[in-house]
C-alpha cells in the first residue's frame, strides 16, 4: 500500500474498496498490485500513557535523581540540579514535591522501604541458620549499595540538617526503625535467640556494611566484597549461637 497521489489513482472504487479494506486503511491510501493490507494489531498502534501513568514516572525519576544527587554532592543538595538530572523542570519538583523537606523525606523513605522489603522477601524462607544469615547479609549488602539507601544513610546522620527537614524526617525514621526491627525479630523467630542478641547482631551487621560502603569511596584498591561478606556472616553466626549467660 501507498499514499495515493495527485494523478487520480486512487479514489472510490479502486481495488481497495473492492476488497473491503477501506476500512482499514487510513483515508487517502490504496491498494497497488497484489500487495497485502493487513489489519493493523493493537500492539502497531502508539501507546499514550495516562496522566496518572506519568505523574509516577516523574515522582520515580525524581526520587532516583535526588538520590543520585545526594551521594554525588551530599544532604545539603540543590533542587535545581535535582530537576537537571531527571530531564523535568523546577516547576515539576514543586509540583509533586510541596517543599524540599517532603522530597528528602521521601528519599529516606524509599531507601528504607527497600532494605525492609528485602527483609520481607526473606522472613517467609526456612534455611538452616548459616544460609539464613548469608541470605540476610547478601540483601543488606545489596540494599546498602543502592543509591537510594546511601543516601538515607547520608541524610539521617547529616549534622547540619535544617530544623525543617529534621521535623519532616523525625517520624519517617522512626516509622523505618520500628519496621526494621519488627522484620529484624521475624527474620529470626525459628531460632532460639534471645532479644539482646539480635539487637547485638543487627547493629554489628549494620556497621560492619557501612563500614565497607566508607572504604570502597577511598581511593585505594579494595578487596572482593564477598570475602568480607563470608567473614560478616561467620561473626553473626557465632554471635547468634553465643550461649546466653545464665
Amino acid at each position: 500500500a501507498r499514499r495515493s497521489s495527485s494523478n487520480g489513482v486512487g479514489p472510490a472504487g479502486t481495488t481497495s474498496e473492492v476488497l473491503g479494506l477501506d476500512s482499514y486503511m487510513p483515508a487517502g491510501w490504496y491498494v497497488c498490485g497484489v500487495d497485502v493490507i493487513e489489519k493493523p494489531t493493537t500492539s502497531q498502534v502508539a501507546y499514550r500513557r495516562t496522566q496518572q501513568e506519568r505523574r509516577v514516572t516523574t515522582r520515580a525519576a525524581l526520587l532516583s535523581s535526588a538520590a543520585e544527587v545526594v551521594v554525588d554532592t551530599g544532604p545539603g543538595s540543590s533542587v535545581s540540579e535535582i530537576a537537571r538530572r531527571a530531564g523535568v523542570s523546577k516547576g515539576a519538583v514543586q509540583h509533586h514535591f510541596e517543599s524540599k523537606s517532603d522530597l528528602v523525606a521521601a528519599v529516606v523513605s524509599t531507601g528504607w522501604n527497600d532494605l525492609a522489603d528485602r527483609f520481607a522477601q526473606l522472613s517467609a524462607r526456612s534455611l538452616p541458620l548459616g544460609e539464613h544469615v548469608d541470605a540476610v547479609v547478601h540483601a543488606m549488602w545489596d540494599s546498602y549499595r543502592q543509591p537510594e539507601c546511601r543516601a538515607a544513610f547520608m541524610i539521617s546522620s547529616d549534622p547540619n540538617l535544617d530544623q525543617d527537614s529534621a521535623a519532616r524526617l523525625a517520624p519517617v525514621f522512626e516509622n523505618a526503625r520500628r519496621r526494621l526491627e519488627d522484620l529484624w525479630r521475624a527474620l529470626f523467630a525459628d531460632f532460639d535467640v534471645s532479644a539482646e542478641q539480635l539487637v547485638l547482631s543487627r547493629r554489628f551487621a549494620r556497621a560492619h556494611l557501612l563500614g565497607m560502603l566508607v572504604q570502597r569511596q577511598l581511593p585505594s584498591e579494595e578487596p572482593d566484597p564477598e570475602s568480607e561478606l563470608v567473614l560478616l556472616r561467620d561473626a553473626l553466626v557465632h554471635l547468634l549461637n553465643a550461649e546466653r549467660p545464665r
